[in-house]
Parts: C-alpha cells; structure tokens; sequence
C-alpha cells in the first residue's frame, strides 16, 4: 500500500512539473494585429470635435498610421474594407463601474468588488477582473471597448485600474494599471452633521483626515523600518502620478474637500465623482481645474427646487463653464447604456462632437492616457468602433464591427445567442 502511494506521488510530481513547463513555454493570447487594414469611405468622429466625411483610415501594427480623404493604394498586403455610409468612433471608455467585478446581484460568491473595513487603498481591482463575465460581451455590442472597474464599499474602496472588454484574461485586459485611489467623501449636506463634532458623518471626516495624515508621513519617511501596505497604496497619489477620485455629491462636500485634501496636499490630482450640486461651485472647480465625473445623467433632481431637467443638462453647464467633464454610468451591467447618457446631454443641449468626447477623449484626459487612446488620431491605438447610426441614440445605433488594436473582434453576446435560438425555434423571421 505505502509503495503505491508513493509511486502515485511520483506520477502526480511529474504531471505538476510538465503542466508548469508548459506554461512558461505556451504563447501569450493577446489580440494582435496581423495585416494592415484600410476602413475607406466612412464618417470618421475623431473624437476631439472634429468629423470627417468620407474618410480613408489606415491601422497597421494596431495603430493609426493615416487618416485622411486621400486613398494610398501602395500599401502592399492591405485588407480594404469599405465602410461608406458608414460611422467610425473611438473606442468608448466607460469610467466608474464594476464590470468585471461582479456577476450577478443576489450571488454574493460573484461580487468581488467589496472588502472588509474602511480604509482599503491596497485592495487593487486589477487582479479581480473577471474576462469571462457575461455582462462584458453586452457592453462591447454597445461600442464600449474599455471599462475602468472600480472597489466600492468603506471609506478609501481601493485602486482601481482601465481593462478591454474583450480578453483572454485581466493581464491581457489590462490597459491601465492602478490609474487611481478612490475616496468615498462624507456626505456633510446636513448643517447639524457639518457642526456637530459627535456625528457620525464627522467622526468619518476625522477619521479620513487622520489616515490622509499618517499615510503622508509614512511615505515621506526615509528608509523605513516597518512596511505598511495600506500607506504605501498611497504613495503615487500624493506625488500627483494617479489620480484620487473623490466620490462626493453636495456642493459642501466638494468644498470641504478642497480645504481637507487639495489645500493640505498640493501635489494630489483630484477628480471629482458623482459632483450632482457641481453647478454651484463652478468658480472653485475651474480655480483648482478639477475634472468632474457624472455617474448619473438618468436620475431625478437632487432638490425639489432644482428644475426638472438639471441631470441632462448637467454635463453641458459644466463644459461651458470651463470645467473638464466625463460622463458614466455606475453600476455593471446598466453600464452598458453610458453612451445613451452622453446622448441625453445631447437632447439637452450640448454639442454632439463634445458629448462624444466625454466618454471617449475627456476621460482619457482624465486618465493621463490621451495619448494612447480616446481619439482617432495619427499614432493612437487603432481601436475603433463602426455604426450604421449614430452611437449615442439608442434608436438608430447599430454597432457592425469593433477593432480593438488594429484586428476586428466578434461582438456578439449571449443576448444575441438566445435570440437566434428562440427564432429558429418558433421559426420567426428576422
């Protein structure tokens, strides 16, 4: 008996050794560009307010190496593929959301997006983004190529980072790493919370200044002795090299944590989440230049003096007051209809080219990746959505090829699955 066990063992040994080889020899799966490709004839929405008719864009190694109405036929090898009647956007970025990180609602095993206690900048979303979600398919079909999956819950949630919607796994979806620490600010809307040093919302207010106290000094600490991972999550924030996204809507709240956390720590890059009462302080976001992300363009006024229609037109207030603004949908799998935001602030008054930039150049701008993507523009990344409509009106978009990198990825969801099932099931026609 003892030596079978042993050679069972043995065998089992082998068999760990032989799989770990083949990992290290087997080929990473990345989406990879493999022949240039000419998209010609389309309207190209560059992203940056421009538009251009009948447009020749040419990727190669998954960038944008010409975009013009000039049709270069030299190039040897080129798929040409022709888009006329057709629209080219950006890649939509949907900031602010859990995506990836969660499932289903009531499945607490497939919510991944909650740590325990109140102070969490170390808990990173980068590692615990789930690839084969289902909910991913149903925002790329929309047009969203990109997804930042963002901690909840506590006072400091954690880090969260900028995925594809289309991988093989969360190293492959990775396009931005730990872009920033989100802060979740004390709601002070209440006079009595705001004067009374034993309530609850003060005693939070307290609490964040002390870790925000405590986490500096750690970090500017010479060659310390003793490590401490919470602090050291906090690190790059205070040196300016990710952003510190504060969740926060009253007007009081923003102020107060421009006095807290702007004034005290100069060098933090602030970004300004939810901001539903920004309108009111308008003068101190364009003095301090704070981005502002609004999660909630489809919602009710916030006060019953407030006109009925304030949340659409929100976005557009703020752009025309000089304030940098990205529009976004919190949530999963209604995350999917942020586009449809940036066309209700379109219905309400803002310019068509500048809503399309605020989920597609803004945000990258906020992001510090606008140099990479957000935009269709000579050495961007050649990641490009294609419409027979336009992509902010639900009713008429219809999203016909998505490049992600240079190289057309499929886009169909499980949605799309179970309608052609139920079809050819009960024989309906199309």
């Amino acid at each position: 008996m003892k030596i079978t066990i042993v050679k069972m063992k043995t065998k089992l040994n082998q068999l760990h050794f032989l799989s770990l080889l083949l990992l290290a020899y087997m080929p990473v799966l990345t989406i990879a560009q493999e022949q240039p490709t000419y998209l010609v004839g389309g309207t190209v929405h560059v992203g940056n307010g421009q538009v251009l008719s009948d447009a020749h864009l040419l990727m190669m190694d998954g960038k944008i190496v010409e975009l013009s109405n000039r049709f270069d036929n030299q190039i040897k090898n080129a798929n040409i593929i022709d888009v006329k009647g057709k629209h080219l956007y950006p890649g939509i970025i949907a900031l602010n959301n859990i995506m990836g990180l969660n499932e289903i609602d009531a499945v607490r095993a497939t919510r991944d997006y909650n740590e325990v206690g109140a102070f969490n900048p170390n808990v990173r979303s980068a590692i615990a983004y789930n690839t084969d979600s289902k909910i991913l398919p149903t925002a790329l079909f929309n047009g969203i190529v990109y997804t930042q999956a963002v901690p909840q819950g506590g006072q400091i949630s954690g880090t969260s980072s900028l995925f594809y919607t289309k991988a093989w796994n969360w190293e492959d979806a990775l396009v931005l790493e730990d872009d920033g620490v989100h802060l979740n600010y004390p709601d002070l809307s209440s006079a009595n919370d705001a004067n009374d040093r034993t309530s609850h919302s003060q005693k939070q207010l307290e609490a964040m200044m002390n870790f925000l106290h405590d986490a500096f000094q750690f970090c500017n600490v010479q060659n310390q002795t003793v490590f401490n991972l919470r602090f050291e999550a906090m690190r790059k924030v205070f040196v300016g090299k990710t952003n510190l996204y504060v969740h926060v809507n009253t007007a009081k709240g923003m102020l107060s944590a421009l006095a807290v956390i702007k004034d005290k720590y100069p060098a933090v890059k602030l970004v300004f989440v939810g901001a539903e009462e920004a309108y009111q302080i308008t003068n101190s976001l364009r003095l301090y230049q704070i981005p502002v992300v609004l999660t909630a363009i489809h919602r009710l006024p916030l006060h019953s003096f407030e006109a009925y229609d304030l949340p659409y037109q929100l976005a557009s207030i703020l752009q025309d007051s000089g304030i940098q603004v990205a529009i976004a949908q919190a949530g999963s799998w209604e995350s999917r209809n942020v586009m449809f935001n940036a066309g209700t602030a379109v219905a309400f008054g803002m310019d068509k080219e500048n809503a399309l930039s605020c989920i597609t150049l803004q945000a990258a701008k906020i992001l510090s990746i606008d140099h990479r993507i957000g935009s269709l523009e000579k050495g961007k990344e050649a990641t490009i959505v294609v419409s027979e409509g336009d992509i902010l009106d639900m009713k008429s978009s219809k999203i016909t090829a998505v490049y992600i990198r240079g190289e057309q990825v499929e886009i169909n969801d499980v949605q799309q699955a179970l309608n052609k099932k139920y079809r050819q099931k009960f024989k309906l026609k199309e």
